[in-house]
């Protein structure tokens, strides 16, 4: 690797590329705009290109530090003239390392330094620059009359990318994921133009960037609905320690529990894990209550009556930033560092159909059996996004790009590996893609599933990841994979937007064929972390087996 003046990387997607980038003329052009830029062989390089997920590394041309969005455009340009695909990061959270480009040779626009928060106390609008983390988007908007959005609860995440590809909540049974609040964006396109995105302004484009963001532009700064915390908010985490028949009970009367007639206050999880001993599993009930406090034990009780006495059980009455402090602490994920070395799946599940008693008593046996087995730290979280009342169910299929609405669950598969950095097992991916299968193999055929865009699954196939993340719960419309891809030929036609699972135009052809190999159904993987390139083969006939009947495109939607 040459990191002086020419800067030349092999691609790491199955087939040898070069990547060369004139890195003096780089600095040239963006010391002479005024923007801040890092290139490889800078001191700081490595630690600001280093990712979350440590299982995927990629070198960028250079990562850029806009403070404006005409900045952010002056950036794009630059990239556009150099030929190289551009990756905004929010807060570089991406399962996938997308916001490193999810290739080698990506110009990084790091969106950091947009960090307005500004309420408007009249209408309790608020203009919320990209470039902030969810934990100081909370302070902020509860600083400015106590306001709040829908968001999740890991307070290092970006808003830019968790808001782009649906951004859920236990708030988002009440007000909707973070992307149904938003009324407008603020963009920088591919050519550099800066407009708005709204129902009246661009509203196709309005409509692709809540559910596909990513693909279409840079979201600079976006306009919220927000809405009054909740005073007193009820924190509570209740826990059993099981063998797999019990925990499978515990599932199933979960489930039971979750579609029942909710209140669209209550926000609750299932976070599942290892147990007290080997064979045995740990179930706990967690998340929050926004409602009259009166009513709460009543409500919980509904699930507490099926249960025997738990073996841990926290209630707490609190205040809201309080509240939000305590629900990262009880995330499942074994650690909140900086950086992990982990591998994730996700399903969404049907609310109509729930999941089978078979399918509930295979995956209690395999977590019971192969969950003690392997060398990774995982964990499970089933999340309710439906159910009655929920606020995320009731948008119209065809208001977003956002396509799992008639949903129950969106469950998170998540395993790192033992001591959270490189190398990641091989059997890792295994033990996950068998995990998931259990499930799947024993729910009908037709069981109509998704999964969730912001738990990147690398692994997918091109066919996979555009029907499971778009074109999923159709019937009569589809918020379709074509519909985006129309779109992306209107805003993007060199396809300057570009990573492993970006939208793809409707024509083949294009200056940017980065990911072509992605589009021809192959997978490949990213650097190793000992710096080797290695193609991964990922047939999963038997994990999406009603992917197989469909067209190589995976467009057909599914009726």
């Amino acid at each position: 690797m040459i990191l002086n003046s020419l800067f030349t990387v092999s691609c790491a997607l199955g087939v040898l590329c070069s990547v060369k980038t004139d890195t003096a003329s780089l600095r040239a052009k963006f010391s002479k705009l005024g923007i801040d830029a890092v290139f490889p062989g800078d001191l700081s390089y490595e630690k600001l290109a280093t990712p979350f997920n440590k299982r995927l590394t990629y070198i960028p041309a250079a990562i850029v530090y806009p403070n404006s969005t005409e900045a952010v455009s002056e950036s794009v340009k630059v990239a556009v003239d150099e030929k190289l695909s551009v990756s905004p990061r929010s807060g570089g959270h991406s399962y996938g390392s997308y916001g490193l480009g999810g290739a080698n040779g990506a110009l990084v626009v790091d969106l950091s330094r947009l960090k307005t928060v500004s309420v408007d106390q009249s209408s309790g609008q608020a203009v919320i620059g990209s470039g902030n983390r969810l934990g100081d988007l909370a302070i902020g908007l509860h600083s400015q009359g106590g306001r709040a959005i829908p968001h999740g609860e890991c307070g290092y995440i970006g808003i830019g990318g968790h808001a782009a590809f649906g951004g859920f909540g236990l708030t988002s049974r009440m007000w909707g994921l973070t992307l149904d609040n938003i009324i407008s964006q603020e963009v920088v396109l591919a050519n550099g133009t800066i407009v708005e995105a709204s129902q009246k302004s661009n509203p196709d484009l309005y409509w692709a960037l809540r559910g596909a963001g990513a693909s279409y532009g840079i979201m600079t700064s976006m306009k919220f609905q927000t809405h009054s915390a909740p005073s007193e908010p009820i924190n509570f985490e209740i826990q059993w320690d099981f063998d797999h028949n019990d925990f499978a009970n515990a599932l199933m009367n979960f489930q039971v529990f979750c579609r029942s007639n909710l209140p669209a206050e209550l926000g609750v999880e299932a976070n599942l894990g290892q147990g007290s001993q080997p064979g045995r599993l740990n179930f706990a009930l967690s998340g929050a209550w926004y409602g009259d406090s009166s009513k709460f034990p009543a409500v919980i009780q509904q699930f507490l009556d099926e249960m025997p006495v738990p073996s841990k059980r926290i209630v707490k009455k609190t205040d809201w930033l309080t509240s939000l402090q305590g629900l990262a602490g009880f995330q499942a994920s074994p650690t909140s560092a900086e950086h992990d070395t982990f591998y994730a799946k996700s399903l969404t599940t049907p609310q109509s159909v729930p999941m089978s008693k078979s399918s509930i008593q295979a995956f209690s046996k395999y977590l019971s059996s192969e969950g003690w087995k392997t060398d990774t730290n995982w964990f499970v979280q089933f999340k309710l996004y439906g159910g009655q009342n929920s606020a995320v169910t009731s948008v119209a299929k065809d208001a977003t790009a956002f396509a799992q609405r008639s949903i129950l669950w969106t469950i998170q598969f998540y395993a790192s590996s033992s001591n959270f950095a490189p190398p990641f097992p091989d059997a890792g991916f295994k033990f996950l893609d068998q995990m998931v299968s259990s499930i799947l193999k024993n729910n009908p055929s037709g069981w109509r599933y998704g999964s969730y865009a912001n738990y990147v699954d690398d692994r997918l196939s091109s066919a996979e990841w555009k029907t499971l993340y778009y074109n999923t719960q159709c019937q009569n419309y589809c918020p379709s994979y074509q519909r985006l891809a129309q779109i992306k030929s209107d805003y993007d036609t060199q396809n300057v937007f570009a990573y492993p699972q970006s939208i793809k135009k409707t024509s083949a052809t294009g200056t940017n064929e980065k990911f072509e190999a992605f589009d021809k159904g192959e997978n490949f993987s990213p650097v190793k972390s000992n710096g080797s390139s290695i193609r991964t083969s990922t047939s999963q006939e038997l994990l999406f087996p009603f992917f197989y009947a469909m067209p190589a495109d995976g467009s057909q939607s599914l009726s």
